[in-house]
């Protein structure tokens, strides 16, 4: 048997024995704070504003304090996984989400308590994020780890693409309040799933031998190829997220009535889909941060696409960011347990997803502010594309990966 043989035989044997962890994994990943937070928020901008007379600017600007709640519980949340295991931070995280939730849907019109109430969604739902996932299937995965991580993290995708309609629906027929409860009920069905689904794996419990291998914090940290990483896609992230938070806004400003403006941005999540699957395909066959850069181009060509064409071209461009959002996360997770191994990954990528995170809330804030300066979009738009191709020529610097790695 070859070589390239052996090696497909190997990702059919993973991925047939751990399908069960996949889809636990894709449902947590798609009912944890980063998803329902971030892809929700842009459908309230409209009843917010109507109930209380809050700008889009200070709407978008929660995300920076959800950014907050990452930030300070990010590695925090990482170290715990390291030391007691990824199922029983979870476990302990997804009920404090939902209660965070609830509070949402009992705001008074204070702005300081809607910041508050997404601070501590993200402070104590950071064991709902991809840090606690990403380790189970970093753990159990490896010649196909690449596809795995797409799979799972698909989870994003599918929460891009029926988390407007939905909550749209739901908040057209009760109002707003009822759109946060929704939310809290989607939230907890991850709880029945990661109590059942991850007993007794590895990862979930208790570090195993197996997973100890890898350089230790300080090593890392001192590293280029890890702050290359983690601001490369600080800027990626600031860049598609500021996309994806304004696009049912901007689609409404270039006069698409609601239902459409709702089903364009929707696109994002068939993007999110397509390329988590096949961007985690392809790194499992070339090298991931060549992989990246090409995506982050091609997106930046979209963002310049949309400027131009406006509503026209929303349909393509909105494909194209969910697309790069399909790019993001999982190879954050992958490159970080490829380059540092899993003895300190928790710790590792739990403090690069809180610059990730930070990213992530910075972009829709500056979009924000932007248009409430220009009443516009355009600038905020050639804004995004620099960003996105700061991230592709960030990737093109990595090195190859470590001896260790390109022998398994």
């Amino acid at each position: 048997m070859s070589a390239i043989e052996s090696r497909v035989e190997l990702w059919k044997d993973e991925i047939s024995r751990g399908w069960s962890i996949l889809v636990v994994a894709l449902i947590g990943i798609g009912v944890g704070s980063a998803s329902l937070l971030f892809y929700s928020i842009g459908v309230f901008f409209e009843p917010l504003q109507q109930e209380f007379g809050w700008s889009r600017g200070q709407i978008s600007g929660a995300l920076i304090y959800v950014t907050a709640g990452f930030v300070v519980a990010g590695p925090i949340v990482g170290s715990l996984i390291d030391r007691f295991g990824a199922r029983i931070v979870a476990l302990a995280s997804i009920p404090l989400l939902v209660l965070s939730l609830i509070s949402l849907a009992r705001l008074n019109g204070s702005i300081a308590v809607f910041y508050a109430s997404f601070f501590a969604a993200g402070c104590l739902g950071s064991g709902t994020t991809p840090v606690v996932y990403t380790r189970i299937v970093n753990g159990n995965f490896n010649a196909s780890r690449g596809l795995a991580l797409g799979i799972v993290l698909a989870g994003t995708g599918i929460a891009a693409l029926a988390l407007p309609p939905l909550l749209a629906t739901q908040i057209a027929l009760l109002g707003w309040r009822s759109g946060f409860i929704v939310m809290a009920v989607l939230a907890m069905i991850a709880w029945p799933l990661v109590y059942f689904g991850f007993r007794g794996l590895e990862g979930a419990a208790r570090p195993a031998t197996k997973a100890a291998e890898g350089i230790g914090r300080s090593e890392a940290l001192r590293s280029r190829v890890f702050w290359t990483i983690s601001i490369g896609f600080l800027a990626v992230a600031a860049a598609v997220s500021g996309m994806v938070i304004h696009m049912i806004p901007l689609l409404r400003d270039a006069g698409l009535p609601v239902p459409k403006a709702v089903a364009i941005a929707s696109l994002i999540g068939v993007g999110v889909i397509i390329g988590r699957v096949l961007i985690g395909w392809t790194i499992d066959r070339f090298f991931a941060p060549h992989v990246a850069g090409l995506v982050f181009l091609i997106t930046a060509g979209g963002c310049v696409l949309l400027n131009i064409g406006g509503a026209q071209t929303a349909p393509l461009a909105a494909f194209l960011v969910g697309f790069a959002l399909g790019a993001e996360i999982d190879l954050i997770a992958y490159l970080t347990a490829r380059y540092f191994g899993m003895s300190n990954y928790g710790f590792l990528y739990g403090l690069a997803y809180s610059l990730f995170s930070i990213g992530a809330a910075l972009g829709p804030a500056v979009t924000g502010h932007l248009f409430d300066l220009n009443k516009s979009y355009q600038t905020a738009l050639w804004l995004m594309a620099i960003c996105l191709v700061f991230g592709a020529l960030a990737m093109s610097t990595l090195p190859r990966f470590p001896t260790r790695e390109r022998s398994q």
